[in-house]
């Protein structure tokens, strides 16, 4: 029943034109930039040679570009989660949901695979265009699969955060406003207090920067699993008040 919902919010949002938008937005700037930036390594990449640097389009071309897929994602999937459940509880039709015999726990769960389906496409074709590149030069192949990896991970993360803020809110657009807000506090978190301080494990840019470094940690695995799980109960729980069962 999990992946009947998955596939039902995957259709629902695909007949939206926010997806589209998204999609061909989303592309459009991760080609313009991943261009540009090798234009300027091309420039740059006789003086590297000559002075002997390690660094390569991978790491001037192929990483930047990953991490502004980084961005879109921070800013498309709220939009994309903003109708999940805070649009079914505005327009009335949450009531079929919590009048159903599937449980909550089930809903949250596909939903946020839902959610996660429709943000693989803007993925995997940006790490299709930037994999392309590798035909004419010369990439590092398994930091680029380490990094999809985190990348997926990311996403799917973020889907069910958003799906869980989507769900505390009447309105999609207060929903919105809220995942904006708590996600750039998240993102800024890491400079707004120093490593030692006890809510520096919940900073992004701690745990997202490693991949594109050629690192994926387990504490970086473990914080993404835990959040999202505890985020997706959230969801769940707060299905079940609405039905009156807790």
């Amino acid at each position: 029943m999990i992946w009947e919902i998955a596939l039902h919010e995957w259709r629902r949002l695909r007949a939206g034109m926010m997806f589209w938008l998204l999609l061909a937005f989303g592309q459009l700037i991760i080609a313009w930039l991943a261009f540009a930036q090798l234009e300027s390594f091309a420039k740059i990449a006789p003086q590297l040679k000559a002075g002997g640097s390690t660094l390569g389009a991978t790491d001037l071309v192929v990483m930047p570009s990953f991490n502004s897929l980084t961005l879109l994602l921070l800013l498309g999937i709220p939009l994309l989660a903003m109708g999940s459940l805070a649009g079914e509880i505005r327009s009335g039709r949450i009531a079929v949901w919590l009048s159903s015999p599937v449980g909550s726990g089930q809903i949250a769960l596909g939903k946020t695979l839902g959610l996660w389906l429709a943000s693989l496409p803007l993925v995997l074709s940006v790490s299709i265009t930037l994999a392309a590149l590798g035909m004419g030069i010369a990439l590092d192949w398994p930091r680029l699969a380490l990094t999809v990896a985190g990348v997926l991970l990311f996403s799917l993360w973020l889907c069910g955060l958003s799906l869980c803020i989507s769900g505390l809110f009447d309105h999609p657009a207060a929903a919105l406003a809220a995942s904006y807000g708590i996600l750039l506090f998240l993102w800024l978190l890491d400079s707004l207090s120093g490593p030692e301080a006890a809510w520096y494990w919940l900073a992004l840019l701690p745990h997202t920067q490693p991949w594109l470094q050629g690192l994926l940690r387990s504490q970086d695995i473990a914080f993404f699993l835990s959040t999202g799980i505890g985020a997706v109960w959230l969801a769940s729980y707060t299905l079940a008040r609405r039905r009156g069962e807790i």
